[in-house]
């Protein structure tokens, strides 16, 4: 009897489990990828490749030097204004250039100093208007003028800063700290100032000039001595810059701006104030007598009208008001209204 080997239906049993086990992988794929499920060797190679890619750690990396800056274009605007009480000067406040072309202060664009040849017709207004620069400056760059500033002789050769401030001529033993501290500014206001040319250890040649930026300092002018043997004591002690003349019936005398004018003798305060006829800012003492003092282009009054002075007390500043070529005082004496020569009252110098 023939036997019947087929396997038909076994080989159809087998497919199926097939295609149960494929969908069973495909299934388990599917939640291992869903939640990012992995092997461990699959893991342990992945951590591998990452090691690979990470970073050297930080005992092992090159160390990078920084990279060295230039400091910017130094610009004194910005400095500190310094108060010394070593000092008799004062420092006014910084201000920017007005050119912003240039990387630090100056006057309508002028990067150093120049020299100015004084021609006929001029006057320190005149010139300190004609190059942007106050009358203070103006005079703190050229001695000859402080010392006697009613004259300007024309042909004279001016120094014209290209900052308001001071010229300083360096004399023996000075230093940048001691000049910088007469002025009332600060040291480096002196050596970052790039006209000046100056570099460490910053030695100075006597004789060289020096700029000092926005460096200021008080008159120094002494008190005048008062004479009680002569009638008159001088108002300041200043230079005679202008003589008693029938077309100038008064004695000018040229002292720096701002210096102190006192009472040539004692009486009362009649006048205080403007005066409309070219005097500028006036003051009038009554000394008895039929006598009067006058102080003419006076920067202002100390005291008002009505007030007793004596001999020697300080009455107003020495300035340039009304018609007036420089800082002066103009000093009249009338006797009975009428002019008269100061110099025949007064002692022989004006000290």
């Amino acid at each position: 009897m023939p036997i019947d080997l087929s396997v038909r239906p076994r080989h159809r049993r087998g497919w199926r489990i097939l295609w149960l086990m494929a969908a069973i992988l495909l299934l388990a794929a599917l939640i291992l990828w869903q939640r990012g499920w992995w092997s461990r060797q699959a893991l342990a190679d992945l951590g591998q490749d990452m090691m690979q890619q990470a970073p050297l750690p930080i005992s092992n990396m090159p160390q990078l030097q920084p990279k060295q800056q230039q400091s910017p274009a130094v610009v004194l605007a910005a400095s500190t204004v310094v108060e010394s009480p070593d000092s008799d000067a004062f420092t006014a406040n910084l201000y920017l250039a007005r050119d912003e072309g240039i990387p630090w202060p100056n006057v309508d664009g002028r990067t150093q100093v120049e020299t100015y040849v004084v021609e006929d017709g001029d006057t320190l207004w005149s010139i300190a208007a004609r190059f942007g620069l106050s009358l203070d400056t103006l005079r703190w760059s050229n001695p000859e003028l402080e010392r006697n500033p009613d004259v300007l002789a024309v042909g004279t050769e001016l120094y014209i800063l290209p900052v308001e401030g001071v010229y300083h001529v360096i004399e023996a033993g000075d230093e940048i700290e001691t000049i910088a501290a007469r002025y009332g500014v600060a040291d480096s206001d002196i050596t970052d100032y790039p006209p000046n040319a100056l570099y460490p250890p910053y030695e100075l040649t006597p004789g060289d000039g020096l700029i000092v930026p926005f460096g200021r300092r008080d008159p120094v002018v002494p008190t005048p001595a008062l004479y009680p043997d002569f009638p008159l004591a001088w108002p300041v002690a200043g230079t005679v810059t202008g003589g008693f003349e029938p077309d100038h019936p008064a004695l000018d005398i040229g002292v720096p701006y701002g210096s102190t004018v006192y009472a040539a003798e004692a009486g009362t305060i009649t006048y205080a104030g403007w005066s409309t006829d070219g005097y500028g800012y006036t003051l009038i003492i009554d000394h008895g007598a039929g006598r009067e003092t006058w102080y003419n282009h006076l920067k202002g009054t100390l005291l008002e009208a009505g007030g007793f002075v004596y001999r020697g007390t300080p009455i107003a500043e020495v300035g340039s008001t009304g018609h007036s070529s420089g800082p002066h005082v103009h000093f009249e004496l009338r006797i009975d209204g009428e002019p008269v020569n100061p110099v025949d009252y007064l002692p022989p110098t004006p000290r």
